[in-house]
């Protein structure tokens, strides 16, 4: 079902907004910052509160080898793309990429996004996705976006509207999680 190319998405995948930068986490791995650095991050941002919703894999991450384990399944299932506050450079997030099975030269994505609790609540949600919308009209072969909420969410139910996304029409809405589409005029 997902499917992941060579010249992968997240190196094309940078962006930035008023307060965010968004890059290939390898660029952050292997740049300025230690590698345990990045993983003290990654633990950072994985906490209960923010995984709860998430598979078993995604819970209770609380060593460097942990966060290294939990990076590299990452990057072999999706496109993974780091967050950064751009005053701090502290690493506040992540995006997740899936290509879906998509006809011609055209990307299909799925995908998910996870903000560190202390950014909660100052409008930096709708900031990311309104930029991540914009990167993906600019690379112009990108049919549509998609990503899953849990029913509860209201702040990421808010975030998605805000920016434009609708309930899905493609997908079960009767279980706990609600799913909405983005679909971009392609010529």
């Amino acid at each position: 079902m997902f499917k992941k190319e060579t010249n992968a998405l997240e190196n094309r995948c940078h962006f930035t907004t008023e307060r965010l930068s968004v890059s290939a986490w390898t660029d952050l791995y292997s740049g300025e910052v230690s590698k345990n650095d990045f993983h003290t991050g990654v633990i950072d941002i994985l906490t209960p509160e923010v995984t709860k919703a998430l598979p078993e894999g995604w819970q209770n991450i609380n060593t460097t080898n942990q966060a290294q384990s939990w990076v590299k399944d990452r990057a072999e299932e999706s496109h993974f793309v780091v967050v950064e506050e751009r005053k701090s450079n502290k690493l506040v997030g992540f995006i997740f990429l899936y290509e879906m099975d998509s006809p011609k030269d055209m990307y299909e994505l799925r995908f998910g996004y996870l903000l560190a609790e202390s950014v909660w609540g100052k409008g930096l949600g709708t900031e990311l996705i309104k930029a991540l919308v914009a990167w993906c009209q600019a690379e112009g072969n990108i049919a549509s976006l998609s990503g899953g909420v849990e029913r509860d969410n209201a702040g990421s139910i808010k975030v998605l509207e805000k920016n434009g996304f609708s309930l899905s029409k493609d997908e079960d809405q009767s279980g706990d999680v609600f799913f909405y589409d983005y679909l971009f005029k392609t010529n």
